[in-house]
């Protein structure tokens, strides 16, 4: 039997998997103890649910102290994810995500529009902690790097796309040329309306992207000629959970993402990734009707 592991790397090459790979960006701690009836939450509780729900990924999500600008992934039990045989991946904040989250919104965007030397020395000193990062998690054994940054609103750029190319998408470059450097996958995320970047993001260099919301007039549809240079993760809303009792509204899903990629370079997973209030069992028999109608 094929491995998750094994799957994913199929699908990145662009071929169709044995199944339909599945992952999730996220998931809470409060919706693992829910699904297990478990106050205790550590790596067997993490894996076991992960299981449970099929997935063929996980995504390790590090720790920005407040204080200082770092990265700790002391607390995501690498050496075990790495030894089993879901694909693992390290999401790291880009350049724009982390200076909205220490400058703030209003103070971020003012120094993005003015072109403040700060920003620049900013984005650089990032850049450099990402690219640390990375070389540690490579010599661990991960096999991915997301790198996060939301630079879309449900309608578009939330700067320019001029400025988008001008400020972040060199950094964006420098740290996927050292993502495959090290032998391991870059995957980029942002939520919102991002097409007018779409060909910019490609050409970085990235083998896969996050979000592909439908509520953002991100349809797969309209992705389609981009399935065959970029793996495209994500469709899933709470709409499509809260009807997956109803086996013709997954049909008519599964055939939308068919007719848009033929399930080469395609995983499927929510868009927001699983929180407090989600469907599980839902979420859960979409999974195992997708690979019922597509095999």
């Amino acid at each position: 039997m094929v491995s998750s592991r094994e799957l994913v790397q199929s699908i990145l090459r662009h071929e169709r998997g044995a199944r339909v790979p599945k992952g999730e960006l996220v998931l809470d701690d409060k919706v693992i103890a829910k699904s297990l009836d478990t106050l205790s939450i550590g790596f067997d509780e993490r894996y076991e649910f992960a299981k449970s729900l099929g997935l063929d990924m996980i995504v390790l999500s590090p720790t920005y102290p407040k204080n200082s600008l770092s990265v700790d992934c002391s607390s995501l039990d690498i050496n075990k994810w790495v030894n089993r045989d879901l694909f693992s991946f390290v999401i790291l904040d880009g350049a724009f995500e982390l200076g909205l989250r220490v400058f703030g919104f209003p103070e971020y965007l003012s120094m993005v529009m003015s072109g403040d030397e700060e920003l620049e020395e900013f984005i650089l000193e990032v850049e450099k902690i990402n690219k640390e990062t990375i070389a540690k998690l490579s010599d661990q054994g991960i096999n991915g790097i997301i790198v996060a940054d939301d630079i879309a609103f449900q309608d578009g750029l939330i700067v320019r796309p001029s400025i988008f190319r001008e400020l972040f998408l060199p950094t964006l470059e420098r740290q996927v040329k050292e993502i495959e450097s090290r032998k391991m996958t870059p995957f980029f995320h942002s939520d919102g309306y991002y097409m007018s970047v779409m060909d910019d993001i490609v050409e970085a260099g990235f083998k896969g992207i996050h979000c592909i919301d439908r509520n953002c007039k991100m349809n797969v549809k309209d992705l389609a000629s981009y399935s065959k240079k970029i793996c495209l993760w994500g469709h899933l809303d709470i709409n499509d959970i809260n009807a997956s009792d109803d086996e013709n509204a997954i049909k008519s899903m599964v055939s939308e993402i068919k007719d848009a990629t033929d399930f080469k370079g395609f995983i499927l997973g929510t868009n927001s990734g699983l929180f407090p209030g989600m469907d599980v069992d839902g979420l859960k028999r979409i999974y195992d009707k997708v690979d019922e109608f597509v095999l």
